[in-house]
């Protein structure tokens, strides 16, 4: 899936709208319920590369703290 996170977002936000409404058949509702669930695996690997980077640069801004501490 070739999306940005954002418009990943967007979209959810898209599909729950229409799925509150009463105007959507079961078929395109399990449709959307299926989108909804592969845009949210989408969201949530994206989260966690986005963590993975925060955590390196943590550690990398610890480990310059430490050194300017033991100069």
């Amino acid at each position: 899936m070739k999306i940005s996170f954002e418009d990943a977002l967007k979209r959810l936000d898209e599909i729950s709208i229409k799925l509150e409404s009463s105007n959507v058949s079961l078929s395109d509702s399990l449709k959307l319920y299926e989108e909804a669930v592969e845009l949210g695996e989408f969201c949530k690997n994206e989260l966690n590369v986005e963590d993975g980077k925060i955590k390196i640069l943590r550690d990398k801004l610890q480990g310059l703290v430490e050194d300017n501490f033991e100069e």
